[in-house]
This record gives C-alpha cells, sequence and structure tokens, in this order.
C-alpha cells in the first residue's frame, strides 16, 4: 500500500547525524523534525503529533533507554513507532531496546535503501494498529447500546417478576392467618410464636459468639517499637529531603515544592533546622558516635536522631524516584495531612505512569532480567524498608493519568 508523508522525530546528541538523517527522510517525502537530546523530543512529543521517532541509543544527561522507557509507559505515546539508532558494536543494546518496545533498528552508517524499507513498515504497521483500534472502538459502541438494551429490558422483567412475588407473598399470607385463625387455638398460635422467638434468641447468641470468638483470634496487640513522630519533626526531615534533593531534581529540569504545612503555619527560612549535613550520606559510625548531624536540641535522644535521619533518606530517595517519572518543567509537590494518631505523606508528580500490572512489585530490587531504563533503580525498595523498620508504611499508586503518588504513613507521637 501507498504510505501517506509523516512527520518524522529524529533524536540525535550529532549534528552531523540529525542532518544526513533529515536529508535522507527528506528524500522520501517525510517532514523532519529534530532533537539534539531526550528531554528536548519528549517536550516535542508532549505538543504535537508524531508519526514515527528515529532515536539514537547512546546520548549524554537521558540516553535512548529512558527516553524509550519514558514514550512506551505513556498510554498517549505508546503506539508511536520508534526505531534505535545505533553503531555496529551496540548490538546487544539494541537487542534491549527491541525488549522494552522499540520496533526496528538501523545502524551507522546509514543505507538510505534499508531506512526506506524500516520507515515504510513502521508506518504501515502504525497504520493498520490505527485502523484496529478504530474497528475495536465501533465494535465497542454498538457492545454498549446493545448492553443497555439488554439492561434496560431485564429491568422491566425484574420488576415484573418482583412484583408478582409480592402479590404472592400477600396472598400466601393473607391465606395462612385465614388457616390458623380457624382451624388452631389462640393458645397454640401463642405456643408457636414462643417457640420461633426463642429460636431467634438462640441464632442471636450464636452470632454474638462467633463474633467474640473473631475479635479474639485477630486482636493485635500494637507493637511497642513502633517510632512516633512530632509535626515539627516531620516538617524538618521533609526540609531535609527536599534540600538533598534539590540538585538531582534540577539535572531533570523538575522542581521540588514547598515543604507543607503539616497542620501549622508555613516553615520559614530560619526554622529549617539541617537534620543531616551534606556529608551524611557517607558519614562513618564515628562521626555518628559524635552526633555531629543531630538537631540543635539537646532533649532529643540519639536514638530520635537515627530514626529521624533514617526518615528523610527515605524520603529523599521516593523524591529522586518520583523525579525520575515526573515531565521536564513539572514540579514534584508535596502534602501532610496529621490526624490524632498518625502522619500521612504525599509525593505527587506529573508525568508517566506505572503499568498496573507491575504496581504489586514496584518496591521489590531490580533483577537482572529487569530492562535498563524500566525501573527506577533501588531507591524505592531502599525507602520502603527504612519506613517499614520506622513501624510506618509506604505505597504508591497512579493518579488517573496524571502521575503517580507515594503515600508515607507515619505513626504521631502522643499530644
Amino acid at each position: 500500500m501507498m504510505i501517506r508523508a509523516a512527520t518524522l522525530l529524529i533524536v540525535d546528541d550529532v549534528q552531523s547525524n540529525r542532518e544526513t538523517l533529515e536529508n535522507l527522510t527528506a528524500a522520501l517525502g517525510h517532514t523532519s523534525i529534530l532533537a539534539a537530546s531526550g528531554i528536548i523530543a519528549l517536550n516535542i512529543i508532549a505538543k504535537q503529533p508524531i508519526d514515527l521517532v528515529l532515536l539514537d541509543v547512546m546520548m549524554p544527561e537521558m540516553d535512548g533507554y529512558e527516553v524509550l522507557s519514558q514514550i512506551k509507559d505513556n498510554p498517549a505515546w505508546r503506539d508511536i513507532p520508534v526505531i534505535m539508532i545505533s553503531a555496529l558494536d551496540e548490538i546487544n543494546s539494541v537487542v534491549n531496546c527491541i525488549k522494552m518496545g522499540a520496533d526496528d533498528y538501523l545502524t551507522k552508517p546509514f543505507n538510505s535503501t534499508l531506512l526506506k524499507a524500516r520507515i515504510g513498515a513502521c508506518l504501515e504497521k502504525k497504520f493498520w494498529h490505527e485502523q484496529e483500534q478504530a474497528y475495536l472502538h465501533q465494535i465497542e459502541e454498538y457492545n454498549h447500546t446493545l448492553e443497555a438494551q439488554i439492561k434496560e429490558r431485564t429491568q422491566e422483567l425484574t420488576e415484573a417478576k418482583e412484583q408478582l412475588e409480592k402479590l404472592n407473598r400477600v396472598k400466601d399470607e393473607v391465606l395462612s392467618s385465614l388457616y390458623y385463625e380457624l382451624q388452631k387455638p389462640f393458645k397454640s398460635i401463642l405456643t408457636t410464636f414462643k417457640q420461633r422467638l426463642l429460636d431467634g434468641v438462640h441464632e442471636v447468641n450464636h452470632l454474638l459468639e462467633s463474633i467474640k470468638q473473631s475479635l479474639l483470634v485477630t486482636q493485635i496487640d500494637p507493637a511497642t517499637h513502633i517510632y512516633p513522630f512530632e509535626l515539627s519533626s516531620v516538617r524538618n526531615i521533609l526540609a531535609t529531603a527536599i534540600a538533598a534533593s534539590r540538585d538531582f531534581a534540577s539535572s531533570r529540569q523538575v522542581s521540588l515544592g514547598a515543604v507543607p504545612m503539616c497542620g501549622g503555619q508555613a516553615i520559614g527560612q530560619e526554622e529549617l533546622y539541617t537534620l543531616i549535613s551534606a556529608d551524611y550520606f557517607t558519614a562513618t559510625e564515628e562521626a555518628d558516635e559524635a552526633e555531629t548531624y543531630l538537631l540543635p536540641i539537646k532533649s532529643v535522644q540519639k536514638t530520635d536522631n537515627h530514626g529521624k535521619r533514617l526518615c528523610a533518606e527515605a524520603i529523599m530517595e521516593l523524591l529522586k524516584a518520583a523525579v525520575k517519572f515526573s515531565n521536564p518543567d513539572s514540579i514534584v509537590s508535596l502534602s501532610c495531612e496529621p490526624s490524632e494518631g498518625e502522619i500521612q505523606l504525599g509525593i505527587h508528580t506529573t508525568g508517566r505512569l506505572i503499568a498496573e500490572d507491575t504496581l504489586p512489585y514496584f518496591f521489590r530490587s531490580p533483577s537482572d532480567s529487569v530492562t535498563p531504563g524500566r525501573h527506577p533503580g533501588l531507591g524505592p525498595s531502599i525507602a520502603y524498608h527504612l519506613i517499614e523498620s520506622l513501624g510506618g508504611t509506604v505505597t504508591v499508586a497512579n493518579r488517573g493519568a496524571e502521575g503517580i503518588s507515594f503515600t508515607i504513613r507515619l505513626k504521631r507521637e502522643k499530644l
């Protein structure tokens, strides 16, 4: 079939490679848009329709793995064909890209005949996929219409059946009352009623005993090792984690939101105590013994500060993971909702989502079978075990189609 002219996105950090591909694709009748980095490419895809992406594997800052991962993880972009570009000695990288969802690959130097064939095959595949989706959408609409008609008819039949059953019950009750009143003395009726009442009491007692036994079996004695947090400590922990993550976020063109109020007034610059110094994450046990990195509150015990440092490190790892799932120029916002016995913290992104079938395994350490660029690394797993060791919990979920949210629950110190 004849493939119409398409809009191609060429992503390569080498200008000569971009220009060569632009000339070759122009000769095939296609329009090309050039991007010198992965971040620029993702911004272009977010702003205008792209029919096919020619993506270089090896690039600085954001390599082809991560760009491909973000394209294939986004429901709105995953059907865009991606052809990977690599040198002859990068064939193993190309194999990994194909496993991640890339449609084809090209090697440098470029062969115009091979380029034409592979672009044509990918565009034809995209065309037939769109046709299939259109037909499936029509079938789905027909099914909805038919389902609505069946549901309406079923509702009518159900209502008619209920009306008939109601009339039959009324008839049976009238006949039963007439029978007992005419055929049995009042004493017999009273005896029967008393026996039924005793049977009902027996059933209620049995039910109450079952409930009591269930409560005894499921009774949980609260663990005394759960670490309680004060609101002021939580705000300091958040400030420390944000400060430790800001440089990483800036390298990805992502901003971190302000420290949330946590039920009080917004924290001021003069109140930003530092739980952990810049060298904390490489500090030795001797430095820890010297209590160099503790809060300036002398009454706080060393174990308390250790717990706060662990909590700050866990939140820092979650913030970095949130940055990896965020779109460039977006903001990672934070929330804090204290209740009587709990403090709930939230980290919210705007960007790519997590596949629903992988959500239960998100906090597991990535194994050798995980394709590079598809998993955020060890950070979420580390954060999960740190929060759990403090008696808290951490979960992750997709926020509709906008992004993801981490929810951290910590025990609050009694007022």
